[in-house]
């Protein structure tokens, strides 16, 4: 997430460079103007493309993407709060709420408004006005009930699609900016958390966006996290983690502690509504929530992620090495001659090479981190072939993990932060 706020400062930076120097060079740039009627009104959307200057790569081409809205042949009025910050005087986006009783838009830049016609006028109604951070969509509801994607608001560079509309539609309530649930049916806007305040310490949401909305329609569940920095560390909780049970409509809040380890929580980037739904419930009137209670808890399993084809296993013991060796051996149908190194240093732990003189794949254990990771060779090139390797013994592990081989190799996962502060 830090990453997609790293480019959409980017983004907006280099669009303030663009708009300040075409200005100052009296330059005259390529122009593509597309008009989209909505109800009433008419979206008028213009990217402009041109040089402008990269303080990294000197003078470069860029696109950029401008949206105004006019009602009966004249613009729609934004106040100054659109302008906050941002430098540019135009609209970032403009959705379309199809789902709204008559013809409505959210638009704005950093700051979020409505826009729709009342006794015959434009309305431009605040959802959110803010002066530093991005703008954020997701609906609460969209997908059976349960939140959809999260989206940031970013300056466009690109026209791919700008002849179309963007929508916001599925669902009934939408989350703006993670601090205003907008109820699309009736307009009503419900602002909760407005100072951003964390819950029993813990700050939330960690990573953006709801986890989870409750049956009743009320409550919205974050992940949230201790804050230590405001805490000694003789008493920092067990707990590093918990969730934040918020009703937007009384504007307050409750924890639900979790233990990292009974709750199989890895990386906070990999938590989802599977993960919730395995390891909380509703109570029988569906509005608290709790851990729920297990005789016996999930198997670990290992994690593959296809964007980098790496298999990582954790929070794993020294003695899952060994094992996992021989597991690759076995399915490559190898030897113990097919470990071509086996080198330790202070930095990359404990790498293993196995292969042959066509194939090679690495083991690596990093005991104070207590991850194994596999992938092909560091140094072999990446190929459909290696992809499929890789994925498919990932698979065949996780398959006996699953059976509930190997689990006595897997430890606990022990706060970050204490560890941090042990160092």
């Amino acid at each position: 997430m830090k990453m997609l706020i790293w480019v959409g400062a980017i983004v907006v930076i280099g669009a303030i460079l663009f708009y300040v120097f075409r200005k100052a060079i009296g330059a005259a740039p390529t122009s593509i103007q597309k008009e989209i009627t909505y109800g009433p009104f008419v979206i008028r959307v213009e990217a402009i493309s041109g040089k402008t200057y990269n303080i990294n790569y000197g003078m470069v081409s860029q696109t950029n993407v401008s949206y105004s809205i006019w009602f009966e042949g004249k613009p729609v009025e934004f106040p100054a709060a659109l302008q906050t910050n941002t430098g540019l005087p135009y609209l970032w986006m403009v959705y379309a709420l199809p789902d709204a009783p008559k013809p409505t838009l959210l638009a704005g830049s950093q700051s979020l408004y409505l826009i729709y016609i009342k006794d015959g006028q434009p309305v431009v109604e605040p959802v959110i006005e803010q002066r530093s951070d991005f703008a954020s969509v997701q609906f609460l509801d969209s997908e059976g009930g349960q939140p959809g994607t999260f989206m940031e608001v970013f300056s466009r560079s690109d026209t791919i699609g700008m002849d179309q509309l963007d929508t916001l539609q599925g669902g009934r309530y939408l989350l703006v900016s993670e601090h205003t649930v907008l109820d699309i049916q009736t307009g009503k806007q419900m602002l909760f958390n407005k100072d951003n305040n964390a819950v029993d310490n813990y700050s939330y949401p960690q990573p953006h966006g709801a986890l989870a909305f409750s049956p009743d329609r009320k409550k919205i569940v974050f992940n949230a996290a201790f804050q230590s920095w405001n805490t000694e560390q003789a008493n920092l909780p067990d707990s590093e983690h918990a969730l934040v049970v918020y009703d937007f409509e009384s504007d307050k809040g409750y924890k639900v502690l979790y233990d990292d380890t009974d709750t199989r929580m890895k990386n906070i980037e990999d938590i989802n509504l599977d993960w919730f739904n395995t390891y909380f419930e509703w109570n029988a009137n569906q509005d608290t929530l709790s851990l729920k209670k297990w005789d016996k808890l999930p198997y670990w399993t290992g994690s593959y992620k296809a964007a980098d084809n790496y298999y990582y296993l954790y929070p794993v013991k020294a003695d899952m090495l060994p094992v996992f060796k021989d597991f690759v051996l076995q399915q490559m149908k190898w030897d113990a001659t097919n470990i071509l190194s086996d080198t330790t240093t202070e930095y990359t732990g404990r790498t293993l090479e196995l292969g042959t003189a066509t194939t090679k794949l690495d083991i690596v254990f990093k005991e104070d981190e207590q991850q194994i990771s596999f992938s092909r060779n560091l140094y072999e090139n990446d190929s459909p072939e290696y992809k499929t390797m890789v994925e498919k013994l990932a698979r065949a592990f996780d398959n006996e993990l699953l059976s509930g081989k190997h689990q006595e190799h897997f430890g606990r996962i022990y706060s970050e932060t204490k560890r941090i502060l042990e160092l």
